[in-house]
């Protein structure tokens, strides 16, 4: 066996580990049974061709961990394990997963990160990476303490201040900092918040066609999702209500659909409320993309309309900086701030603090605003380069449905499956999701989705131009 062993060495790579592996599997198949004497530490250097401190520390390393046992004049054996324990010749695990990873791995999400009209990409090369850098380095030589320790798993408190402060301006959502809930990301507060407010089997309403990670925040926990179907006025309350009158949680975009890009309308929105209230449930109001809008005033976010607290309105930074920083935030109502700010401690979702300072000062410093301006007027054009070459090229496969704000835009095909268009474009270097990907049950609406934050505007055309050639019959 020793043979072996010296055999199957790799002189080219670490003796000492690779040593330790072998030895620790013998024992453990049983090729090297309990009680077994091993050679004296310096004949066995000379049966392999090592070093003998590279056996003592083999030797020593085994033994700390129980393998073997040092007995003096005995000599050093292998430890006397029970034989029903080692580790025989077993067939690899299947994986197994619980009722909830098998519904959670079956959603289909994944999109390419590069080519032209990636859905939810903002533009990563206009992310202003030498301010960050220098904002993020000042607070990592600064070494405080209070950024390196446990505390503030609900936020660090300026950069609270200053979300609150954005989003009075931007929405007209006036809070107390202490309100404010800093999160992973806006999936990461979804996640959060349908573990802190749901208990698994709850109903759960869900926009359908509707956003995948939503769908897959809820059922992380274990919700029991309610597909309501979205038409020309956003989710269908009545049909909500027809198939679930009392939903725990209710996940919705009113100000952007996604996918669509529909606007829920007054009346539904106070139907909504109205259903909510009615049902004791609470209501997330995904407020994704609010930064851009195109056309027209910003509509008020739900949350304004239920001043009783019934709303969560959740928000995220990556549209504006980039997702990989992984920041978002909840605004809570009052009672729940404190459960939250436990809960978020204890499920360690907290992103951290030193990014959180970095963002703080990026808003306090007046960079984040300068910085969504540029985005503003750079998404605009290329917002309208997309929606003329759009109707220049794409006219004989079907039409844009009207969305006046967001970094994407949706395709309503006339009659083509459109998975099978998916992958056309794809086989073209697209990345335009079909619609029916996002839909539970909801089949009237389908088509592809376009994202153009991230395709600078002189390459939306030709992008346009593959597509269409994608797209024609019989190619």
């Amino acid at each position: 066996m020793y043979d072996d062993m010296a055999a199957a060495l790799d002189r080219g790579q670490g003796l000492t580990r690779q040593l330790y592996e072998a030895f620790r599997r013998a024992i453990l198949t049983g090729r090297l049974g309990p009680g077994e004497r091993l050679p004296a530490s310096r004949d066995l250097a000379g049966r392999l061709a090592v070093g003998r401190n590279t056996v003592t520390a083999v030797f020593e390393r085994l033994a700390a961990e129980g393998f073997i046992e040092a007995r003096g004049a005995a000599g050093t054996r292998v430890a006397r394990l029970d034989p029903a324990l080692l580790q025989r010749v077993q067939p690899v695990p299947g994986g197994r997963l619980s009722e909830r990873g098998r519904r959670l791995a079956a959603i289909e999400r994944g999109s390419p990160s590069s080519g032209a009209f990636v859905p939810g990409l903002p533009a990563l090369d206009l992310f202003p990476a030498e301010t960050w850098a220098r904002l993020l380095g000042r607070r990592l030589r600064q070494g405080s303490a209070a950024l390196l320790g446990f505390e503030h798993a609900a936020g660090w408190p300026p950069l609270k201040e200053a979300i609150a402060r954005q989003i009075a301006a931007s929405r007209g959502i006036v809070v107390e900092p202490e309100r404010i809930l800093v999160t992973t990301g806006a999936q990461g507060a979804l996640a959060f918040l349908a573990q802190l407010l749901c208990d698994p089997g709850d109903p759960a309403w869900i926009e359908d066609p509707g956003y995948l990670g939503a769908r897959g925040a809820l059922v992380g926990a274990g919700l029991a999702l309610v597909p309501v179907p979205v038409d020309g006025e956003g989710l269908d309350v009545a049909a909500g209500l027809s198939r679930a009158a009392a939903p725990r949680l209710i996940y919705v975009t009113p100000s952007h659909q996604y996918p669509t890009g529909v606007v829920l309308s007054l009346q539904r929105r106070l139907a909504l409320l109205q259903a909510a209230e009615a049902a004791d449930a609470w209501v997330i109001e995904d407020d994704y993309d609010s930064e851009f809008q195109f056309a027209g005033p910003p509509l008020a976010p739900l949350h304004n309309l239920a001043p009783r607290g019934r709303v969560i309105h959740v928000g995220t930074f990556g549209k504006a900086l980039a997702p990989a920083l992984r920041l978002g935030y909840a605004v809570l109502p009052p009672a729940l701030v404190g459960p939250a700010s436990v809960a978020m401690r204890h499920g360690g979702q907290a992103p951290p603090l030193v990014v959180q300072a970095a963002l703080a000062d990026f808003m306090a410093e007046g960079h984040f605003a300068g910085h969504l301006r540029r985005l503003v007027d750079v998404y605009g054009e290329r917002r309208a380069r997309l929606v003329e070459a759009c109707a220049r090229h794409l006219g004989d496969y079907g039409a844009l449905l009207p969305a006046e704000a967001g970094i994407q835009l949706a395709f309503r095909l006339h009659s083509r499956d459109d998975r099978a268009a998916s992958a056309a474009a794809a086989r073209a270097g697209i990345v335009a999701p079909a619609l029916s990907r996002a839909a539970l049950e909801n089949r009237a609406i389908t088509g592809l989705q376009f994202g153009f934050a991230a395709v600078p505007a002189d390459q939306v055309e030709p992008a346009v131009i593959r597509l269409a050639a994608a797209l024609r019959p019989g190619v």
